[in-house]
């Protein structure tokens, strides 16, 4: 039987297909090159990181340049571990007014917790307008592909800079759109010590094809279901990866990124699991926030600090 937290989700994402019907995926276009290819290439370089306000970051990738950005949100010092945090698809994480909302504030911003470490927030290309801005360049699979390249290396260029200027640990988190970048820069480059990916696996395609989502998928897309996969999906790579460093959280009742779908991503994984959907998940900031704090790699640093600790606890409301 469907739960109240399965209905939400499929509600929205009903709801959001009918007000995007004219922008939806991949609707102009289908070709690009394989997403773990592109993502392999893309280089991108970056300057301050205990500075603060947004840096804008042009990163070069097969397929074209790309914009992104970063902000060094906290500066603790070079002794305490870096997080490298991603936001959700649509988001637009620099807005900090009093009626946003975003993860990267609910999980880090609009708290009075603190947070034991260095904290950059990193914004992917296409999410500085609007949300209908965002879902036009979505037409074209090749945006897309382009987009998750680009936070990949960017992830990379802002982990290698941390590892130069700190003593400490690097670890990097994201939810959804940022769960997918964080696991896709696992796949290609490896350079974090800790991964932290919320409400996402490897399995991309899938995820177009197969969910709920799908509605958001532009008809001509859909058909080509087999397309979608071979060039958005990275599970061989992901699950290559031989070092033990990644801590993944799914919702059981999401019916976007779906449990049972992604979950094979993880084998052999410490996976946590929060018994809400994509949505409500998402709105636990709480329980997010203690999943991410949970995974910052054992340092000396920050004794003083509080923090939450081990595994994140599943939700059973």
């Amino acid at each position: 039987m469907t739960n109240i937290h399965e209905l939400i989700d499929i509600g929205t994402i009903r709801v959001s297909a009918i007000l995007l019907q004219n922008a939806k995926f991949f609707a102009r276009s289908l070709e690009s090159r394989p997403l773990v290819e592109v993502a392999s290439e893309s280089e991108a370089s970056v300057d301050g990181l205990s500075s603060a306000g947004e840096r804008t970051v042009t990163v070069d990738t097969p397929i074209g340049a790309f914009e992104a950005a970063y902000m060094p949100w906290q500066w603790r010092g070079p002794d305490y571990p870096t997080l490298i945090y991603h936001h959700g698809s649509g988001e637009r994480p620099f807005d900090f007014g009093r009626f946003s909302s975003n993860s990267f504030r609910r999980l880090f911003v609009a708290t009075d917790e603190a947070i034991p470490a260095n904290v950059l927030a990193v914004r992917a290309p296409f999410h500085d307008g609007s949300s209908m801005d965002y879902a036009r360049a979505m037409g074209e699979l090749e945006n897309f592909v382009g987009m998750l390249a680009a936070s990949a290396a960017l992830i990379d260029a802002l982990a290698t800079r941390a590892d130069d200027r700190t003593s400490s640990p690097v670890f990097a988190s994201g939810i959804s759109l940022g769960g997918w970048a964080v696991n896709l820069h696992r796949a290609c480059f490896d350079t974090v010590d800790r991964y932290a990916p919320i409400f996402a696996g490897a399995a991309l395609g899938e995820m177009f094809v197969s969910s709920v989502y799908r509605k958001m998928t532009a008809g001509a897309a859909e058909r080509r279901a087999d397309h979608l996969r071979e060039v958005l999906d990275f599970a061989g790579e992901f699950r290559a990866v031989e070092a033990a460093n990644c801590a993944p959280l799914l919702a059981r009742y999401d019916r976007i990124i779906e449990y049972d779908r992604q979950r094979p991503s993880y084998t052999d994984m410490p996976l946590a699991v929060l018994n809400r959907g994509h949505i409500t998940g998402a709105l636990a900031a709480a329980t997010l926030r203690e999943h991410v704090l949970g995974a910052i790699p054992d340092t000396d640093a920050g004794t003083d600090v509080p923090r939450t600790g081990g595994k994140t606890e599943t939700d059973d409301q």
